[in-house]
């Protein structure tokens, strides 16, 4: 079975990231027939419509390479940010049995601080 492509194109991969190539892919592959190719200079996209009704025009591929490009740069840019939040959090919701037994002794609020009236004139 031979499909008739109605558009080709290609990126430079010194532009492009392969994963923002698939994802953008992946994007268009509800309504359309995609085929990816490569060689040491260029990605190669090839593009039909599923259906005669639907019209894919070659600038929503590009702009959504670009979008994905972007998303894949902050994603590379902020890993580390992300990887010592997480760390973080999860480290000061770790407690151990000794930091448990002394929070179980002491008071850790006082009624009359919390029932106290804000509003209240002294």
């Amino acid at each position: 079975m031979n499909i008739k492509f109605d558009e080709m194109f290609k990126f430079k991969k010194e532009l492009y990231s392969k994963t923002a190539l698939l994802k953008a892919a992946y994007n268009f592959s509800d309504n359309s027939y995609i085929h990816l190719d490569a060689d040491e200079e260029y990605y190669y996209v090839y593009i039909s419509p599923k259906t005669d009704k639907q019209l894919l025009l070659q600038k929503d591929f590009i702009n959504e390479m670009l979008a994905q490009s972007i998303r894949h740069e902050v994603y590379r840019q902020t890993k580390n940010i992300r990887e010592l939040m997480l760390a973080r959090a999860m480290a000061s919701s770790v407690m151990v049995k000794n930091d448990y037994e002394m929070l179980e002794e002491q008071e850790l609020f006082s009624e009359d601080e919390i029932l106290k009236d804000w509003f209240e004139e002294k």
